[in-house]
């Protein structure tokens, strides 16, 4: 539907035929009326309401006029000027998502200008408020309310809650499903197996309760074709007939029955509709009709051979694709069966004979399977998975027909380089008074140790306290006087680039969780690696460790016997003090999106403990987050956050009494107080590797130092 709106007026007013306002002179908007404004020189500007968006289009005179359509998501507007003119800095075209649209676009020339607007999201336009100022025209779109964002300065000093947007954002206009993208598709024609091409007179036949086999020989003699019956337990040899003898029947052939009545009916369908009735196959070969439960297979030609080497797609996967078509696979399938007798010797009496034996059979079996309907029926196919082949035997045009399936099938899975930035921000503030003193009269002393109180009477100095506190003298008074603050910043910034495909199948000798180390000896580390090399359980998957191996625990074994003394092993275990990061990509569809998990954990040292008989051990604090399914598209950058530690501590130590006093307790007591707040924020950008093109080595890697950037021949960043 197209609407005209024609507007008349100065700059002190605006006439208008249909949605109208006067608004006042647009301030702020590049081109709006007033100083700096060329007549003619047509421009459009941008201006934010509360709860709208106005475009302005200046240089469009006194007397403009609208000409509008909506089409879905698209609103075009045509505006006619009285006097010619020109774009002043030629086509102009805008996308503002935020606001609802997702392309503006501005062209034309002299008189006549265009304006198109494209809503994001698939969002139906809407038509707009029209207004003029006598110099530009105004339209005016509703927008969704803007919210101001509201933020926070991390202050260790005053620690808080940051306050966070309470406004609640307003319903879709109506129910929109999410967006539907393209999917490749392979499609081809298939030819029915089921129907037989075969020429001959018209039929006119009625039977009621009749063996198929025995219309079906009568419709080969109408038609002047021979008939073979070929039982499916093969058991009975088929016999080739002539067009007036007869064959024996197959077991379970008899209870096949038809009732037809075909009356002047073409021939073809008139056999085929015998062969549809009674649930059987039928073939031509030569001027042979053949039919049978399972004739799919069974031919005087010659059959085709192919072997396929697969590149992507393995082989047994691909088998089981054709078996569910109709195809009949054989699989070798090996059956290990494993008999112990005797007794152990952890279960045998103290100083008695055992002997334990464990005896192992195979049984090997070659098993055939394969869907009784599809296009394939007939074709046989068996794999072999060390050179990734598949080989088919049977008919040319079934071979054709599985052959495109396999094309289909043997693509290759797209990979993701997924780059991740991890930024772990640590804020640190201590703070500490302590006072100390001593005074001595004749043989006692009474000492203050940061907020301690020691007294010895007769005995001389009492011992262990803080070296700044010398022995006073007889009536001398030694004060001693500590404040500290101490602040850090430190941060922790890795940017590994991880590259992931689609495929899932399991890896041999994958391990659940590489950095898990658990091992004895000092040799731990390399044995859990010589147990689970590979670090991680499946293709799509990847882990990297970047840290220390720290002793975190151990386990105790005392050697037992007469000859062993006693001794204690210490098995330890251990952890790594550093990043650990693990990635997993589920799918990396064809439109660009990418589903991954990420697995980030950093880990710190906080403190150290003794093990007796053992050694030292390692208190580590960690802070990891675990994604669920996430969904990016390509290039754009995901951030995660709100990993948040805030911790403060006070401790004061004090006289009984005399710390409370205010001012002169402040002599008596020793207080401190540690703030400190960490932060994790991580941040990903999948970006999927186009293999037919090639890619950027490194996907952007800047390295920082000069011989790195030399020997990838880069100059200075």
């Amino acid at each position: 539907m197209v609407s005209t709106v024609a507007l008349v007026g100065g700059a002190g007013g605006a006439l208008a035929q249909g949605r109208l306002q006067t608004p006042p002179p647009v301030p702020g908007a590049e081109g709006s009326s007033g100083a700096g404004t060329s007549a003619g020189l047509v421009q459009l500007a941008v201006r934010r309401l509360p709860d709208g968006v106005e475009l302005v289009i200046s240089g469009t005179g006194a007397a403009p006029q609208l000409r509008q359509s909506v089409d879905g998501s698209r609103w075009q507007g045509q505006i006619l000027t009285s006097q010619p003119g020109a774009l002043r800095f030629g086509a102009q075209r805008l996308s503002m998502p935020e606001l609802g649209m997702q392309l503006v676009s501005l062209q034309g020339s002299g008189s006549s200008y265009q304006l198109e607007i494209l809503t994001a999201n698939g969002m139906p336009s809407r038509r707009p408020t029209v207004s003029a100022d006598g110099q530009n025209l105004i339209l005016t779109f509703a927008a969704p309310a803007q919210v101001v964002q509201q933020t926070a300065r991390l202050d260790l000093n005053q620690p808080g809650s940051i306050p966070l947007p309470s406004e609640v954002p307003a319903f879709r206009p109506r129910a929109v499903a999410p967006p539907l993208g393209d999917m490749a598709v392979g499609s081809m024609v298939l030819r029915n197996p089921s129907l037989l091409q075969v020429k001959g007179p018209r039929v006119t036949l009625t039977l009621k309760n009749a063996p198929a086999k025995d219309a079906l020989m009568a419709l080969a003699q109408i038609g002047g074709y021979g008939f073979v019956y070929v039982d499916s337990d093969g058991g009975a040899a088929p016999a080739a007939l002539g067009a007036n003898a007869q064959g024996g029947a197959g077991a379970g052939a008899s209870s096949r029955l038809v009732t037809i009545s075909f009356r002047n009916e073409t021939y073809a369908r008139a056999l085929n509709s015998v062969l549809l009735a009674s649930g059987l196959q039928g073939k031509v070969d030569g001027n042979l009709i053949m039919a049978g439960p399972s004739i799919a297979g069974r031919s005087f030609a010659p059959q085709l051979s192919k072997v396929y080497r697969l590149n992507q797609v393995s082989p047994n996967s691909a088998a089981d694709y054709l078996a569910n078509l109709g195809a009949t696979v054989s699989k070798i399938n090996t059956i290990t069966t494993s008999v112990t007798q005797g007794v152990a010797q952890a279960a045998a009496v103290s100083s008695a004979p055992s002997s334990q034996t464990t005896q192992s059979t195979e049984q090997t079996t070659v098993e055939s399977f394969g869907a009784k309907q599809g296009p394939l029926l007939g074709l046989q196919a068996t794999t072999d998975p060390r050179l990734g082949t598949v080989t088919l035997i049977g008919d040319a045009p079934l071979i054709a027909v599985a052959e495109h399936y396999l094309r289909q099938l043997d693509l290759r899975q797209r990979q993701v380089a997924l780059s991740v930035k991890i930024l772990d921000v640590n804020l640190d503030n201590d703070t500490s008074i302590a006072n100390s003193f001593a005074f001595k009269f004749g043989n006692n002393y009474i000492v203050n140790d940061s907020g301690k109180f020691l007294g010895s009477f007769g005995n001389g100095y009492p011992s262990g306290t803080t070296p700044a506190i010398s022995q006073p003298s007889e009536g001398q008074f030694i004060d001693y006087l500590r404040a500290q603050i101490v602040s850090s910043s430190t941060k922790l910034l890795a940017s590994p680039t991880l590259i992931l495909s689609e495929n899932s199948e399991a890896i041999a000798g994958g391990a659940e969780v590489a950095a898990a180390t658990s091992a004895g000896g000092a040799g731990g580390a390399s044995s859990a690696l010589s147990a689970a090399s590979i670090g991680r359980p499946r293709a799509n998957e990847s882990f990297v460790t970047v840290g220390t191996n720290e002793v975190t625990a151990y386990t105790s074994n005392q050697a037992t016997g007469s000859n062993t003394g006693g001794v204690i092993t210490c098995t330890p275990s251990f952890g790594v003090a550093g990043l650990t990061l693990g990635a997993r990509a589920s799918k990396i569809d064809d439109n660009g999106f990418v589903t991954f998990t990420l697995s980030p954990a950093i880990s710190a040292v906080t403190s150290t403990q003794t093990v007796n008989g053992c050694g030292s051990i390692k208190i580590l604090s960690v802070r990891r987050l675990d994604t669920g399914t996430v969904r990016v598209r390509d290039g754009q950058t995901l951030i995660l956050t709100g990993v948040i530690s805030d911790q403060d501590i006070a401790t004061v130590t004090k006289w009984p009494i005399l710390g409370d006093i205010p001012l002169v307790g402040q002599f008596f007591r020793t207080s401190g107080r540690t703030r400190s707040k960490r932060e994790l924020v991580i941040m990903v950008s999948p970006k999927v590797i186009n293999d037919e093109s090639g890619g950027v080595y490194g996907y952007g890697y800047q390295p920082a130092s000069m011989p790195a950037r030399q020997w990838l021949g880069q100059g200075a960043p």
